[in-house]
């Protein structure tokens, strides 16, 4: 239970965006199927081959992955790493002692990601890796600043760098608020003439109102797709890429909550019950109605 609770504080909302001011970009849907048996079923092995090494899933077990995704016991023990059996969790290969000692963190159980951060958070966090040298591991997240994981999907999404476009946005919204910064602090100033003043509130609202445009920008950037350039193409196509990386989250969102492939077809029933309750329900009032009328 300590573990669960460390991870979902762990993986609670961090710093957003700098230039969404609480949006981040990408920021499409990922529009999981929850009925695609076999779009979760490709989740699971994409979530097995670039995954598991690090993060386990202690919550779920392959035999309940097996019965919910009508996996037969042989595609089921595909998915098995080393020599776990059916009724093992799905534990990480990677010792977690030396984990801690290379990373200098344990990585993070993955059983509930889907649920405390989104369906929308993780697809889009897959799909934002860029070349940055400053990173320890060579790349960051414009979802994720500063993230501490390598980008393990790199092979099939290939290697991309911020658009020329996005970059002039992100040097606007940089520049702008450090100029309204400097201009703040003549407005603090008591010393400072009544020009002065006047000048730094009309240069405010100005710059202000360039780092609105410019946050504008990068949002009709996002939505166009064209946020990053490819300089290093991977096994998939962008789009074969943003397929796969709906099916991995469409594993996750399904360990997140594996009930919910069932709650549709429950529900289902559960509503045909009542209608068939409710006809009983009128015509026993029709009844109870009738001996009323003759009294």
């Amino acid at each position: 239970m300590k573990k669960l609770i460390s991870a979902i504080l762990f993986l609670l909302p961090v710093a957003a965006f700098a230039a969404g001011g609480g949006t981040t970009y990408p920021n499409d849907k990922a529009n999981v199927n929850y009925g695609d048996k076999a779009s979760i079923q490709n989740g699971a092995k994409l979530f097995v081959n670039y995954c598991q090494g690090c993060h386990s899933m202690e919550y779920v077990r392959y035999s309940r992955i097996a019965q919910d995704l009508d996996l037969t016991e042989d595609q089921a023990s595909a998915l098995i790493l080393g020599d776990g059996k059916l009724g093992d969790t799905m534990d990480k290969a990677m010792d977690a002692g030396l984990a801690e000692k290379w990373f200098g963190v344990n990585p993070l159980d993955l059983s509930l990601v889907a649920r405390v951060r989104g369906n929308d958070w993780v697809y889009n966090y897959l799909r934002a890796f860029y070349l940055d040298d400053s990173r320890p591991y060579g790349v960051n997240n414009t979802v994720f600043p500063s993230v501490g994981m390598p980008h393990v999907l790199a092979d099939l999404q290939g290697l991309q760098v911020k658009s020329d476009e996005l970059v002039a946005a992100e040097e606007a919204i940089t520049s702008g608020k450090a100029r309204i910064e400097q201009l703040k602090a003549t407005l603090k100033d008591a010393d400072a003439s009544a020009e002065a003043v006047a000048k730094a509130e009309e240069g405010v609202a100005l710059l202000e109102e360039e780092v609105h445009d410019a946050e504008l920008e990068i949002a009709k950037i996002a939505r166009e797709g064209k946020m990053f350039t490819i300089v290093e193409e991977g096994d998939m196509t962008p789009q074969e890429y943003d397929h796969a990386v709906r099916d991995l989250v469409a594993f996750m969102a399904y360990t997140a909550n594996p009930v919910k492939l069932k709650s549709k077809a429950i529900g289902l029933w559960a509503l045909l019950f009542l209608l068939v309750l409710l006809v009983l329900a009128y015509f026993l009032k029709k009844e109870f109605w009738k001996d009323i009328k003759k009294k």
